[in-house]
């Protein structure tokens, strides 16, 4: 039974839509079952960041109480809305029932987080300065999110803005409309303040009418490089327009010969395989010295080649479906380029009947193949061989994307090496390259963002620094050449 469409959520209410582009959620696990049809009405961002702009100066100067106490009341409706939300979101993505659970209960723990962390991530001047610093909201933020945590995503940059003061305008993925509409749901049910959050949903002519709105004030966008950068371009003669990127990574896991077996497959296993692969974080290469190389070869083609795609409803089901058809479909194209570079086939992904889904596969390659610069976003490792150690953290090094990556060694001199050479925004010691944590920053170097990290230092990405210098009423500024200009009873 396909979900009914609510439309876009506007100035506190949903607005149906009678015209425009209509797009389709499908199960992926069925891949012909639709969950739900949408429109997409370019005229919506307008409307919706009318309203935002509407609302902005009473949320601001309502105050951090104030604000507080709103999202207080979603986060008392979190438990409600729980089980409907991470439905969505296996439903139209796949993911694993067990996980969408995590996904969607965690936009309790982030409104809790996020205020716990504000006057740490957004502090008053030093002692002794002249005056204040405050940090200003940007105005109305606008938010476009991925498929692959559909709900997480938008609301790790939804409830910092918040709280900080801006307004929103949000877009879902058009791959998961409906976990959008499920997440809207949520702060109406709260009675969350007209016009504060904005849900538009749409294609791509959606999300470019937001980074080209002069209504918005600043973009938080997580997705690809190549739309990363079209919104670089679009907006460089817009510098008072804020971007933050956070483009997805191609992470290595580098294992030296001291690493422990066990821990580093295990790891590997869940880097690479949690979410089918399709996390900005996931393990994607694997660089090992020699000494340990063909041990962890054997040991990871025998722990791929256990873990098989399953019903991503049943609860214990640890990797389901890729995102789409489409996406299968790129996936193994990406494979077969990979092959025609030379990459040896140690386990071939095979495409499976009754959904998008593929096993894993893991591939050996030289490390100067081409597409070793290119996302899988799949269930796939590429596993090289370097010369020694030196050689394994210099190959690290050299990726273009600058996410996340972890090291496997039982010495921290090993990891300081690490950490001079290798620029990541996450880098992990003895565990996996998934796992980020809200309280500790989110973001990357390279083709994975522009400096613009997210997790703790999400208050920073919707505000600007103002110093505040203040003088008593009547004082005046000493400065005796002038007041020589002026004559002594100026």
């Amino acid at each position: 039974m396909i979900t009914t469409f609510l439309g876009n959520y506007i100035d506190g209410a949903f607005r149906p839509v009678t015209h425009g582009a209509t797009f389709e959620s499908v199960d992926p696990a069925t891949r012909d079952t639709v969950v739900l049809r949408a429109q997409a009405d370019l005229s919506a961002v307008e409307s919706a960041a009318n309203a935002a702009r509407r609302a902005a100066s009473t949320w601001r100067r309502g105050g951090l109480n104030t604000r507080v106490d709103a999202l207080r009341k979603v986060q008392a409706k979190v438990s409600d809305h729980k089980e409907r939300i991470a439905a969505a979101i296996t439903a139209e993505m796949g993911k694993p029932l067990v996980e969408a659970r995590i996904e969607a209960g965690s936009i309790a723990g982030k409104i809790e987080g996020v205020i716990g962390q504000l006057a740490h991530e957004l502090p008053t001047a030093h002692p002794g300065a002249p005056g204040e610093q405050r940090f200003h909201p940007l105005g109305v933020v606008g938010i476009i999110g991925p498929f692959n945590f559909p709900v997480h995503l938008l609301n790790t940059h939804v409830i910092p803005s918040l709280l900080v003061g801006n307004t929103i305008v949000a877009k879902p993925s058009e791959v998961t409309p409906l976990a959008g509409q499920r997440y809207a749901e949520l702060f109406h049910d709260a009675g969350f303040p007209a016009g504060v959050l904005n849900v538009v949903h749409g294609l791509g002519p959606t999300g470019a009418a937001m980074v080209e709105s002069r209504g918005i004030d600043g973009i938080i966008f997580t997705g690809s490089y190549e739309t990363g950068r079209r919104i670089r371009q679009a907006t460089f003669e817009r510098p008072e327009k804020k971007v933050c990127l956070e483009l997805g990574g191609k992470n290595p896991a580098v294992v030296l010969d001291d690493a422990d077996l066990e821990q580093a497959v295990r790891e590997i296993v869940l880097g690479a395989l949690l979410t089918a692969g399709q996390r900005c974080t996931a393990t994607s290469r694997v660089i090992v010295t020699p000494g340990i190389a063909e041990a962890l070869q054997t040991r990871l083609v025998e722990a791929f080649s256990k873990v098989r795609p399953g019903d991503p409803k049943d609860e214990m089901t640890f990797m389901g479906p890729v995102a789409t058809e489409a996406s299968r479909q790129r996936f193994l194209a990406s494979l077969g380029r990979l092959r025609d570079e030379g990459a040896e086939v140690l386990l071939e992904s095979e495409a499976l009947d009754g959904g998008a889904y593929v096993t894993p596969s893991l591939y050996r390659v030289m490390g100067t193949e081409p597409s070793l610069h290119n996302e899988h976003f799949g269930p796939h490792v590429d596993l090289e061989v370097a010369t020694d150690e030196a050689d394994a953290i210099a190959r690290a090094a050299a990726n273009p994307y600058g996410l996340s990556a972890s090291l496997f060694s039982q010495r921290r001199s090993a990891l300081e090496d690490f950490y001079d050479a290798v620029r990541v925004g996450v880098l992990n010691f003895n565990r996996s390259t998934n796992g980020a944590s809200g309280l500790l920053p989110f973001g990357g170097t390279g083709m994975s963002g522009n400096w613009m990290p997210a997790g703790s230092g999400a208050p920073r990405l919707g505000t600007f620094p103002v110093a505040m210098l203040q003088a008593a009423y009547g004082a005046r500024t000493p400065n005796a050449p002038l007041d020589r200009c002026l004559g002594a009873d100026s």
